[in-house]
This record gives C-alpha cells, sequence and structure tokens, in this order.
C-alpha cells in the first residue's frame, strides 16, 4: 500500500503523538508499504526511511507561543505539496486536526483517497495549560468544536485507547471507533537484572512533559510523606513550562530530585537503572511513556484519574493510588520498597504483559483498518442519540422497571439472592443461564439500580410488534455473521470503558425450565479479556411454590443468585477468557445442581 502520513511535527522525539507516527512510519516501511510523510521543516533535512514532503510553520498569533511551549508547532498547509503527497495513494492517516490535517482531508476528498484521523490531542491537556482544568465543561466545549470542525467529516478515527473511544462516544462522535494502542518499539525491553548496591538510594522515575497536568509535584510531595524518604532519589525525565517549579520543590528533598531530557537510549539506560516508575498524570490518552517504562522491566505505581487511560495497565491494587493524593502514593511506595521480592515478581509479570503492546502488533491492527477506510459504516449497534438515551433511560426506570417489578416478584415470585456482590460502579460483564422468556427481565431487576446493556438475537429487535420495546431497554444485536463481530465486540468495549455493564447468555438459546447447565460460546468472556472486566455470575435455580404461592402458581418458582465477582486472572487475553469461562460455569453449575 502507498500511505500517507499528515502530521505537525516529524523526525523530533519530543512527544507522544510524534514519536507514535514516527515508530508506525518505521514499522510500516519494514512491512512493505511505501509511506509518504507531510510534516513541517525544512527540505534539507535528511529524510529518514519515509518519503518527506516538508511545508514550513505556520504561525498563529498566541496559539502558536502556546504549542512552543509543549514542543510542537502548527504546519503551513501547501496545497501543492498536500496534493502531491496524496495524489495515488491508497490511504491518508491524518494525526492532528490543525490546518495542515483539516487541508490534508479536504484535498483526500477531491482525489477520491480514503482518509482516516487519529485522536491524539486530549481535549483536556488543552484546559489544564490555560488554566481550566478545574472547570469541566471546558473540555465538553472543545470536544464539541473538535467533532464539528474536524472529526465530524471522518468515517473512521483511530483511538489510542478504549478510554478516549468512549470518551468520544459519550460526546456524540458516531465514526467507527478503531481502538489500537500507539505501540512501543522492541527496543524498550529488559535489561540485566537491577541490583541495589549497599547505600544505594531507591531510584524512582517519572518521564513526561513537565506540565499542570502531568502532576509531577504530587510525586514530590509522595516522596518526602515517604518512611523512606531519606533513601528515596527521584529522576524526571522531560522538559516543559512547570521545570523551574518543579526544581524548586524537588531541591528541597532529602536527596534532590534530577531532571534531564535524554535521547531514547540514554532514557532506555536510565528506566533499566531505576527500581520503580510513577505515572501520576491525572489526564492520559494512553500513557506512552508508562508502557515504555514497564516494558523494560519497570513495575509502575499509577494515578486512578478519571480522564487518564493509563489506570488500564495496573496488574494489581498495588499498581494504582487515588489521584491527586500525596498520602496515598507514599503509601504504595513505601509498600513496593518493604517487598523486594514482590517487586521482583511483578517486574517480571509486567515484561511479559508489555507483549501486548508491541508496535507490531498495532501496525497489524492498523493496516486492517487501512484496508476497511472509506467503506460506509455498518448500522449502530444499538447506540443512537442523545434523544433515543433519555427516552430510553426514562421508559427504563420510570415505566419498565416498576411494572416487571410487580409481575415477577407478587405474580411469579421471583427473588433475589447476593444483591451485596453487584459491584456498585465500573463496568463488569455479566452472564446467566438462559430459562426463562423473562430471564432478562429478571437480571435487569436483579442488577437494579444499574441498567445493563443486553445482547440480543436480531429477530428480538427487528419484531414488529416488540423489536422497539427491546430497544428502548437496552438491546443491542448479535452480528448475523462473523464479518461483524470486531465491530460489535468494540461498541460493547466502549460500554464497559464508561462504566456500563453489558449481559450476555452464554449458553445462546433459551431452553424454558432447562434444571442443568449446558457449554457456553466463548464470546463473552472473550470480550471480558479484551476489556479487562470483572465478570459477574447470575445463575436463575428453580424451586417449588411455597406459602400462599402454591395455590395459584403451577410452575416452579425462580431465584436469581448473583455470585461473587470474577476479576482477571492473567494477563494473556486467551488464557483468561479459558479460565474465567470454566469458573464462571462451575459456580454456576454449583448454585443449579444445589438446587436441584
Amino acid at each position: 500500500m502507498v500511505i500517507t502520513l499528515v502530521i505537525d511535527t516529524f523526525n523530533v522525539g519530543n512527544n507522544g503523538t510524534t514519536i507514535s507516527a514516527m515508530r508506525f512510519a518505521e514499522t510500516l516501511i519494514a512491512r512493505g508499504h511505501t509511506v509518504r510523510v507531510v510534516a513541517c521543516g525544512a527540505p534539507d533535512e535528511p529524510p529518514d526511511g519515509p518519503d518527506m514532503y516538508w511545508v514550513p510553520e505556520l504561525v498563529v498569533p498566541i496559539a502558536s507561543s502556546f504549542a512552543h511551549r509543549q514542543n510542537t508547532l502548527f504546519a503551513k498547509p501547501v496545497r501543492a505539496v498536500l496534493r502531491t503527497a496524496i495524489e495515488g495513494a491508497d490511504v491518508v492517516h491524518i494525526y492532528q486536526p490543525w490546518p495542515l490535517g483539516r487541508a490534508a482531508q479536504r484535498i483526500a476528498r477531491e482525489l477520491g483517497v480514503p482518509a482516516i484521523a487519529a485522536f491524539h490531542i486530549q481535549p483536556e491537556n488543552v484546559t489544564y495549560n490555560i488554566g481550566l482544568g478545574w472547570f469541566p465543561p471546558a473540555a465538553h466545549v472543545v470536544y464539541f468544536l473538535l467533532r464539528l470542525l474536524f472529526y465530524g467529516r471522518f468515517t473512521d478515527i483511530h483511538c489510542p485507547s478504549t478510554f478516549i473511544a468512549a470518551q468520544l462516544r459519550q460526546h456524540g462522535y458516531r465514526a467507527r471507533l478503531h481502538v489500537i494502542s500507539n505501540g512501543v518499539g522492541s527496543n524498550f525491553r529488559p535489561g540485566p537484572p537491577r541490583v541495589r548496591g549497599a547505600g544505594e538510594p531507591f531510584r524512582i522515575l517519572m518521564v513526561g512533559r513537565l506540565s499542570p497536568e502531568k502532576r509531577q509535584d504530587v510525586l514530590i510531595r509522595a516522596a518526602r510523606r515517604s518512611r523512606h524518604a531519606a533513601d528515596i532519589q527521584l529522576h524526571f525525565a522531560g522538559h516543559g513550562p512547570r521545570e523551574k517549579r518543579l526544581r524548586r520543590m524537588g531541591a528541597r528533598l532529602p536527596n534532590p530530585a534530577r531532571f534531564g531530557y535524554y535521547p531514547q537510549d540514554e532514557l532506555i539506560a536510565l528506566i533499566r537503572s531505576c527500581d520503580l516508575y510513577v505515572h501520576a498524570s491525572d489526564v492520559e490518552i494512553e500513557g506512552m511513556s508508562c508502557m515504555e517504562a514497564f516494558s523494560c522491566g519497570l513495575v509502575p505505581v499509577i494515578a486512578d484519574g478519571r480522564r487518564s487511560a493509563t489506570s488500564q495497565f495496573a496488574l494489581e491494587a498495588r499498581n494504582l493510588f487515588r489521584a491527586g493524593d500525596p498520602a496515598a502514593l507514599a503509601a504504595r511506595i513505601d509498600e513496593w520498597i518493604d517487598d523486594p521480592d514482590g517487586l521482583a515478581a511483578a517486574s517480571a509479570a509486567y515484561a511479559s504483559f508489555a507483549e501486548l503492546y508491541a508496535v507490531e502488533r498495532s501496525v497489524k491492527a492498523i493496516e486492517r483498518v487501512y484496508a476497511r477506510a472509506g467503506h460506509a459504516p455498518e448500522a449502530p449497534t444499538g447506540y443512537a442519540g442523545r434523544t433515543f438515551r433519555l427516552l430510553s433511560s426514562a421508559f427504563y426506570y420510570a415505566v419498565a422497571i416498576p411494572l416487571l417489578f410487580l409481575w415477577t416478584r407478587v405474580i411469579l415470585g421471583v427473588r433475589t439472592e447476593g444483591e451485596n456482590r453487584l459491584p456498585r460502579t465500573g463496568g463488569a460483564l455479566t452472564v446467566c443461564n438462559h430459562v426463562h422468556l423473562l430471564d432478562s427481565a429478571l437480571v435487569g431487576i436483579a442488577l437494579f439500580p444499574r441498567r445493563p446493556v443486553f445482547t440480543a438475537a436480531p429477530m428480538n429487535l427487528e419484531n414488529r410488534w416488540y423489536g422497539g420495546l427491546v430497544k428502548l431497554l437496552g438491546g443491542v444485536a448479535v452480528p448475523r455473521t462473523a464479518a461483524g463481530l470486531p465491530a460489535f465486540f468494540s461498541e460493547l468495549e466502549l460500554f464497559l470503558a464508561q462504566g456500563r455493564i453489558v449481559h450476555f447468555f452464554p449458553e445462546g438459546e433459551l431452553r424454558p425450565y432447562d434444571t442443568g447447565l449446558r457449554d457456553f460460546k466463548r464470546g463473552a468472556f472473550h470480550l471480558a479479556a479484551q476489556a479487562r472486566v470483572p465478570v459477574l455470575p447470575l445463575s436463575i435455580r428453580f424451586t417449588p411454590p411455597s406459602g400462599a404461592g402454591r395455590l395459584f402458581r403451577r410452575k416452579p418458582t425462580m431465584v436469581i443468585v448473583i455470585g461473587e465477582p470474577i476479576v482477571p486472572t492473567t494477563t494473556d487475553p486467551r488464557n483468561d477468557r479459558r479460565i474465567r469461562m470454566e469458573l464462571a460455569r462451575r459456580r454456576m453449575h454449583d448454585v443449579i445442581t444445589r438446587a436441584a
């Protein structure tokens, strides 16, 4: 394929977006593709790998000075250069929504060349750096403007994390969203095991731009609070507008913090020489520096911020701390310092986990997006506009749940056990045996006040009599063919990232009043493994009618039992899928057979 990448800066490894584009270009070339890059620079700069098409800098009053402080700039959209770079290409990949990207999209449309956009500019990065990080509506405005002025023109958008894809869905983006990691280069790998010498300090590293949203100040305060403060040496790799302030803070530590900006080889050496990595950022689309650190075997401690995707890399509770809380971070640091054996084991686990984020895997995934770019999008899978969602929620809580509660509790005599095991927040996947026409209603009432998304056979949504009702209740159609499964699971993963519950009947077909448990299909557990969310097994068991119910009930009554959540068991998706499917089936079988 001939692929044109459009990005304002290239060949300068000073920010995650540029580094991602450089890695993608290098790997695509290695895989036999022709790569053209349109970027800001001078024609006499020696190209490194791809065919370079240079344009000058675009100076925008105020905005350019702000961009320079963030180690980037705006490129001037020279039409002749863009047209030459795009003509004859198979696809155009536009990295940024600035004037160069907008012009590239228009020219690609004129030439009939498919174009996809990448979402690398998190609105919160903008609002934090103009002093509005404390005011969330400001970020909503930026999301809206980016969609209105740029992203609304695309059928396909590349998102580096499920977190940011879920944010786009919440803010009204309707394109196909392709969650593909930026990936980590193969040179980021563990070195020889680090052995601390006698009297050598415990080295903690944080990499990233020295700007307000990255929160290096939290790490400095945490180091001061630590029980091991006298033995800690902090290293900060990066530069930015807050460097002077952070240097003053770091100078007051028992071991003054060290700051520097390192080329890649020196950065890798620094990572390998440290004992722990901290990612304290409040705002992060993915967290490339964290990925690079744990790819070298450095164990991370990550802020659990609501506007950051990086917490997805936490393999256990000790890898997380409460965002913005120096005391919580200090406690985590002390835990790891006090457990050197655990630190060594976690280091090995992270080095293995990093294989999932190799840039080669990401490039293979983006190749599939390139091949489909420009094709008409599939019909939406149960995700309509804001008006429909509001109507659906109102109907669900004000009409459906009260009526179904009366019918199932009073008429059918259904009851629920284990309500205390239901997680109050966060995404989760529930599974249940499929044994009654109203078992979706039973699940919905058992999970109340959480509102699940139900997977359903297409005919249930297409039925002229009750299809609209199924949609209002949160039904999502399972694709008829295997070709539709990737988009289906991708959309469900976004629901999970938004903190929703997604429900499956893994047995597939309904078998009324079946007292056994049939074989499970793997789809639900595949999704849980990919999204790294808990699986909550629900079991419907039958009991003879009792009390006054014996006078008018001829069929057994039902008890829906909520089991203990099954958290991810391993970092390997295939093994996790297999293990959790067997665990869920075993626990559900025990509940059902014990009743029999």
